[in-house]
């Protein structure tokens, strides 16, 4: 696990980072919260991650953004044209 110690060790200091910030960068979303939210989502839906308060309060700010929702409306329009 050269680069980062172990998986509980990561997901530890996350947890601890987004217990004191309501973004990556503080109070502004920023390009960090691309990456970190989509990780962060992803992970929570397809449980590679556990379920933490701090992860939960953080994806719920991720989905709030219009441009989440937005997004995810588009990629369900693809996925529903695709079936039909």
């Amino acid at each position: 696990m050269a680069g980062f110690g172990s998986f509980d060790a990561a997901v530890n200091t996350l947890d601890q980072f987004l217990s004191s910030t309501k973004f990556v960068c503080g109070e502004a979303f920023t390009a960090a919260d691309v990456y970190v939210g989509s990780t962060v989502d992803w992970g929570l839906m397809f449980k590679s991650i556990p379920s933490r308060p701090s992860f939960e309060a953080y994806a719920a700010r991720i989905r709030e953004r219009k441009a989440y929702q937005d997004a995810k409306a588009i990629n369900a329009a693809r996925v529903a044209a695709t079936q039909s």
